[in-house]
């Protein structure tokens, strides 16, 4: 005895459609399919945001490569207090 997955009405008819030639025809967009194509797209856009603002944080951070590259003294070390006073920073507490 044998058992199979039971298929769905959409999987006979593609493999009707494949048998009849009839490839161009699609299935009709439900209200479920453009909800799930409105999530992915903020989804997306939500997540490019996070990328732009990761990048942007750490292009403006100080760094010792950014502080070394600095010629003038008083600059170079206001930007080591910088970083100092940044990485000497008490870890945040919970609630």
């Amino acid at each position: 005895m044998r058992f199979s997955m039971p298929t769905s009405d959409w999987d006979r008819l593609e493999t009707t459609l494949k048998e009849n030639g009839d490839s161009d025809i699609l299935p009709p967009k439900t209200p479920e399919d453009d909800v799930d194509r409105l999530g992915v797209k903020i989804s997306l856009l939500v997540l490019c945001v996070a990328l732009f603002l990761a990048a942007n944080w750490v292009i403006s951070s100080p760094s010792f490569q950014k502080c070394s590259a600095l010629e003038n003294v008083t600059q170079r070390n206001t930007c080591y207090d910088e970083l100092r006073n940044k990485l000497l920073k008490p870890p945040g507490k919970g609630p």
